[in-house]
């Protein structure tokens, strides 16, 4: 009886360390192609003109070989608003480009006009989170959970 009791802490420490060297679920994209299309979602950001909510929306193409091109936009719903380059705006749209790794999900995206930078993953088809950072006098920082967009 005592033999039982002592194979216990050993059959869960089995447990445990084969859960942490195995890989854990997740999607692998063999076909990046699929995230093309257009995301939708509203965020809090802080940026130099202070917090602001706005509604973001992202329009990506993705290539089969990984390259990602499209546009991120975004509207006001409240606060003091944002920068379009050097004027203060209550809107912008920034053209970008970027890179997509199939086996983890992540993906980088650039302003091209700025030097806003976006780290990105799709957790499914339909399901990317973001973070967006700007470094510089017009900075910009701000966390999105964008869910594709039917329309």
């Amino acid at each position: 009886m005592n033999n039982k009791y002592m194979l216990l802490p050993l059959g869960i420490i089995v447990c445990l360390l084969g859960a942490c060297v195995t890989k854990p679920p997740g999607i692998h994209f063999s076909n990046p192609s699929v995230l093309s299309g257009t995301w939708a979602s509203n965020s809090i950001t802080l940026n130099s003109r202070g917090q602001n909510t706005n509604k973001k929306r992202l329009v990506l193409e993705f290539s089969d070989e990984g390259t990602v091109t499209g546009t991120a936009s975004w509207a006001l719903l409240s606060g003091p608003g944002g920068h379009d380059l050097d004027t203060a705006s209550d809107h912008d749209s920034e053209h970008l480009i970027g890179s997509f790794n199939p086996h983890d999900g992540v993906f980088f995206l650039v302003e091209t006009e700025e030097n806003g930078f976006w780290y990105c993953r799709a957790l499914t088809e339909d399901l990317i989170h973001c973070h967006l950072v700007q470094p510089g006098p017009k900075h910009v920082s701000t966390f999105v959970t964008f869910s594709r967009n039917s329309q």
